[in-house]
């Protein structure tokens, strides 16, 4: 067993207070509670028993020598530290705000500097790449949804497996769920899935979840394990490398802001716009999120256009077949009204000679009986 998941096993309220998290945050501070315990030499519940201003000098001390050098992993460790005493009775470490003072230090975000946010035709050259029909339905399930990657990791086939025979798939996105919603007071908001999102997820899960259990994780390992937040990264990253872009430049939440570039773009009302991005709506979240007509946001999300665009020259190629098509339709109808009329025609001469014959035959026996 990992050094983290015995630390955890070894205390229960670390145990409860990472319960419901993701397995990667349940690893990242695991690790640095351990590691800080073990360097101050104390349990986690001493040194969270201490006086607050006592507790947080400990913690600043054990990351101070590393704020210049690694300061985005010291700004994690403070993160995690900061969590686990508030968890106690949500009494917070007293650290200076962001104006400054002794315990602050400044972050540069290198991250948003170097990202790229996709348009929609980058998108599908990404989502092209993926070497699986699951790696395609999550990814389609990401770009068209907007949803944060931890929803793919909660989501069980019951989410969808009432809707697989419509055209669009509403999808409402709980704490449960989206495990950020909880700590930004949102009960839940919905999103939709439709088009091309909609058929690739229908025949992942034809091929999938044969069994119809319900329960079973919706995007999956081989075996029953749902896929992993750091799998779905690594996929994000071999696909983007794939269609020509630079991996270093995009994640997987890079894929919400190329959602939400969509959205933004679209002439609806700006209150749908933050609820299809599963954001805290000022001044109308109660009502909003309470007694709004789910048909009404549905409408506004289908006026955001998540299908593919044809380029110029397959646009152009596909007219000219059309054209063929209607002369080719053209010339058969000519051929068709020709053809009837020689059957009228030759029908007409058929008749002509029945009458000649039957004139004949009706001579000749009247010629027999006179001799």
């Amino acid at each position: 067993m990992k050094k983290w998941k015995q630390f955890i096993n070894q205390h229960s309220e670390v145990e409860e207070w990472l319960r419901n998290r993701p397995t990667h945050t349940k690893r990242q501070f695991a690790a640095r509670l351990q590691k800080f315990c073990n360097a101050i030499n104390m349990t986690p519940e001493e040194w969270r028993n201490l006086d607050k201003l006592d507790a947080r000098d400990l913690a600043w001390k054990h990351v101070q020598n590393n704020i210049k050098t690694h300061p985005s992993t010291v700004n994690v460790t403070l993160i995690a530290l900061k969590s686990w005493y508030r968890n106690k009775d949500g009494e917070a470490l007293p650290f200076d705000s962001n104006r400054g003072g002794k315990h602050y230090f400044h972050i540069k975000r290198k991250k948003a500097a170097l990202e790229h946010i996709p348009d929609k035709k980058e998108m599908y050259q990404i989502i092209d790449m993926a070497s699986s029909l699951r790696d395609k339905a999550f990814l389609l399930f990401l770009f068209q949804t907007g949803v944060r990657v931890n929803v793919l990791e909660h989501a069980t086939y019951q989410l969808v497996a009432d809707q697989l025979d419509r055209e669009v798939i509403t999808l409402k996105i709980t704490g449960k769920l989206d495990f950020k919603l909880r700590s930004r007071d949102i009960p839940f908001y919905y999103t939709f899935l439709n088009g091309e999102g909609v058929e690739t997820l229908r025949r992942y899960c034809k091929v999938t979840h044969k069994q119809g259990d319900k329960n079973k994780p919706l995007f999956r390992t081989k075996g029953t394990k749902p896929i992993a937040q750091s799998y779905v990264l690594k996929v994000v990253k071999m696909c983007v490398k794939r269609a020509g872009f630079n991996p270093a430049t995009m994640w997987t939440h890079t894929i919400r802001k190329a959602f939400r570039k969509i959205v933004r773009q679209t002439d609806i009302d700006d209150d749908d716009k933050e609820q299809l991005m599963g954001h805290v709506i000022q001044g109308s979240r109660e009502s909003y999120y309470d007694k709004k007509d789910v048909g009404l946001i549905m409408k506004a999300y289908q006026k955001c256009n998540f299908s593919r665009e044809l380029p110029e020259s397959e646009m152009s190629k596909l007219q000219q077949q059309l054209e063929d098509s209607r002369f080719k339709e053209r010339r058969l109808m000519e051929r068709l009204d020709g053809q009837e009329k020689e059957n009228i025609d030759l029908k007409r001469r058929l008749s002509k000679t029945e009458n000649d014959i039957a004139k004949l035959i009706d001579e000749w026996r009247e010629y027999l009986k006179q001799h």
